[in-house]
């Protein structure tokens, strides 16, 4: 049985179906994820079992950024299926996510602050690094 899932934030309707098409080349299931379902815990947007929908519906503000969250990938998969988006022409996604145990209850506005956070230390830690090198 194929599990492999690929949850869909903010992506235009032109990205969305050169997506949707590497998907379904590889058999992997998507979901995209509208904005009133922001709140909700990404184990339950995938129907991970014990992780309950919230049934709340956001009315914030839309993502700025697209972000694409997968679940059920083996490490061959996944690169597969990242070189497969590149070759479609889907360009660079800053934002992106595998599901672990520690962020499967986390909403995808949790997810996104974290990985908005992580990418603002990477610059900052590159920055410095070439700092240094040119010192």
């Amino acid at each position: 049985m194929n599990n492999s899932v690929a949850l869909l934030y903010n992506f235009n309707e032109e990205k969305l179906k050169m997506i949707k098409m590497v998907c379904m080349m590889m058999q992997v299931r998507f979901k995209e994820v509208a904005r009133a379902e922001y709140e909700q815990p990404l184990g339950a947007l995938l129907g991970i079992s014990g992780i309950e929908n919230y049934g709340e519906v956001y009315q914030g503000e839309e993502f700025q950024e697209e972000m694409l969250v997968l679940h059920g990938f083996d490490g061959s998969k996944l690169q597969k299926f990242l070189i497969a988006l590149q070759r479609v022409g889907v360009g660079r996604i800053e934002l992106k996510a595998m599901i672990t145990e520690n962020n499967k209850s986390w909403n995808g506005l949790a997810l996104y602050e974290e990985l908005c956070q992580e990418r603002e230390a990477f610059k900052k830690m590159e920055a410095e690094r070439r700092n240094k090198v040119q010192k």
